[in-house]
């Protein structure tokens, strides 16, 4: 499916819902954190303390630098693991359309985000899918607007059910790896989520 396509297509079902109603009630999904095992969602170690929000669209994820040295998400290297097992890259940030247009600008690298001793950042696990578009003007490219980007953002799990069938889904399960640096030493979190149900 080309991007031009996929806006129309988005536009198209916009305008309809708002023209006649929109018959398309969306998917509620409710998660867990399965392992490492947590009610609250949550995470912690000597170093650093995980809290997730995960929703269809994306993962709301606040880490804590709990140590007394610099730590840095290394953004390039984290993954999301669909419930086929199919990996992507993500965005983490705050605001969506500026991950991407940083990561077009850095020649498609995400920079590691620093977290100093004691605070905490908050932003939100996107699908990386960039690599996949040709980006710039051109018949077959889609210009950086932040309306075209905005419109080809794909969520983690399908909304509505146009998007996809999101009720087949429920059971299944779901990674997200975090890789940290701590003064040199990089560890791996990985975290593995099930979709408990999915109700319209």
């Amino acid at each position: 499916m080309n991007n031009l396509f996929k806006i129309k297509y988005k536009l198209i079902i916009s305008c309809l819902c708002i023209v006649i109603g929109c018959s398309h009630a969306p998917y509620r999904y409710s998660f867990s954190l399965i392992d490492p095992q947590s009610e609250t969602m949550s995470f912690e170690d000597q170093d650093v303390h995980f809290s997730f929000i995960p929703s269809a669209e994306n993962i709301q994820v606040v880490i804590k630098n709990k140590s007394d040295c610099n730590i840095d998400l290394i953004r390039d290297k984290a993954e999301f693991i669909d419930h086929i097992g199919e990996s992507y890259i993500i965005h983490y940030g705050y605001d969506y359309v500026s991950e991407v247009r940083s990561y077009k600008s850095n020649l498609r690298y995400a920079t590691p985000m620093r977290i100093r001793p004691g605070t905490e950042i908050m932003g939100h696990v996107w699908i990386n899918d960039w690599p996949h578009f040709l980006l710039g003007e051109g018949p077959d490219h889609s210009p950086m607007s932040a309306y075209n980007i905005d419109n080809l953002k794909e969520p983690l799990f399908p909304r509505y059910s146009f998007e996809g069938k999101g009720k087949a889904l429920k059971g299944s399960t779901f990674k997200l790896i975090l890789p940290i640096d701590c003064d040199g030493k990089i560890t791996s979190y990985d975290f593995t989520f099930m979709i408990n149900d999915v109700m319209k």
